[in-house]
């Protein structure tokens, strides 16, 4: 009786003992691959057909062109692996012959994707997250500096960067980096050249400083005078004509140095003056200080605000907002997650509360605070002052204190004069 089937080795096969068994028991490892290769990408499905005249079913299967493999006799029956699309026509040749069809298991790609039938974001989670990290290569993820550049061109740098919306979080192309390395070149005098480069989310900051430029002195004709009356003790003339002598007296608005002389013939030769003049005088500030008077001072409350930058958008969290008079100090970070920085920027702003209060002062803490007043417009007049003797007077109401201060100082009183 005819099975359909044959246990006969295939045309062709050949082996060391000539019965073909070496094929049979011992296929090669790529036969194999292929196979599992196949199977996995095609719908097919394992079947068992039991009862009946299983027989006749093969038979039938076999004349209507149905792809039967990998038969084997089963008890009561027969089982093997048919394409899923035969099913049908499978199970209507199975009926005449009054045996009963059953799946043992589905096999190929088909049916591993069927289980996902209506969960489509099981699917679509990969692509998007695809989509996402190869989007997410154009953002900044992370900011490094040249070891070349001290802390405080960092600062400055990063703060360039921050102010042109570059910073973790943005996204980058060319065209904006090629504009912000003239910008930074434009606003920061002291960097010789700069260079962003970013690739793989992180842009790599390379720069170096520029060679100090020496200071251009200006050339106008000017004479050197006195800013106020004094005893000339050295005179330092690096230009033009000194006209006082060391031990002199001079008043307030008089040459010390001269930017033209008259040579023999009578022309007039003009050069810049330059030079110092170190000469002792005397002089005298008054200064008045109110005993009551409105400052800012700190309450002693501080909070800190915060808002996420990323992608060119900003997102404030909810935090108590600071006052007109409250002092606040701003900060950038970028945001990590234990210890991975993240796309994003933290801004964070520090508030210290101040309020208007009415400051009294007692009658010493007036006066000192007078007397720092005094000194302070000496400084400013005379920089390179410095005090030889010092009295005071010091008158007192009910609500100021009156300082004058008498200073007998030695400093540079040369000052230069357009002629």
């Amino acid at each position: 009786m005819a099975t359909g089937w044959s246990s006969a080795p295939p045309a062709g096969a050949s082996c060391c003992c000539g019965a073909g068994c070496c094929a049979r028991n011992f296929p090669t490892r790529r036969g194999n691959e292929m196979a599992k290769l196949w199977s996995g990408l095609f719908a097919r499905v394992r079947f068992v057909a039991l009862g009946g005249r299983y027989e006749r079913f093969v038979s039938r299967c076999a004349q209507a062109g149905i792809p039967l493999s990998r038969l084997r006799p089963v008890p009561g029956g027969v089982c093997g692996v048919m394409p899923a699309r035969y099913y049908k026509q499978a199970a209507a040749q199975a009926r005449p012959c009054r045996t009963r069809l059953r799946v043992r298991r589905r096999q190929g790609l088909w049916f591993r994707l069927r289980r996902y039938q209506g969960r489509w974001g099981l699917l679509l989670g990969p692509l998007a997250f695809a989509a996402v990290f190869v989007l997410m290569q154009q953002m900044v993820w992370s900011i490094r500096y040249d070891t070349a550049l001290t802390p405080a061109q960092r600062s400055g740098i990063w703060q360039a960067l921050y102010s042109m919306d570059i910073y973790e979080g943005a996204f980058l192309n060319q065209t904006r980096l090629r504009q912000a390395e003239k910008q930074l070149l434009n606003q920061n005098d002291g960097l010789a050249w700069v260079s962003l480069n970013f690739s793989g989310g992180r842009l790599v900051v390379e720069a170096a400083a520029a060679q100090p430029q020496p200071a251009v002195e200006d050339n106008a004709y000017t004479n050197l005078t006195a800013l106020t009356d004094g005893l000339i003790l050295e005179m330092n003339v690096q230009e033009g004509f000194a006209a006082k002598q060391p031990g002199q007296t001079v008043a307030e608005g008089e040459v010390l140095v001269t930017a033209g002389k008259k040579d023999y013939d009578g022309v007039l030769i003009p050069v810049h003056a330059k030079g110092t003049v170190q000469a002792r005088f005397a002089r005298s500030y008054q200064c008045t200080q109110p005993m009551e008077y409105q400052s800012r001072l700190p309450t002693g409350r501080v909070w800190s605000c915060f808002s996420l930058r990323a992608a060119d958008q900003s997102l404030v969290l909810p935090a108590r907002q600071a006052g007109e008079l409250d002092r606040c100090i701003t900060t950038h970070r970028p945001l990590t997650l234990l210890g991975f920085a993240l796309p994003v920027t933290v801004e964070e702003q520090l508030v210290m509360e101040q309020q208007s209060e009415t400051v009294r002062l007692s009658e010493d803490q007036a006066r000192d605070k007078a007397r720092l007043a005094c000194l302070r417009q000496l400084f400013r007049d005379f920089p390179d002052a410095r005090i030889l003797r010092q009295t005071e007077e010091v008158s007192a109401d009910e609500n100021s204190v009156t300082v004058t201060v008498i200073l007998q100082v030695e400093a540079n009183i040369a000052a230069a004069e357009q002629m």
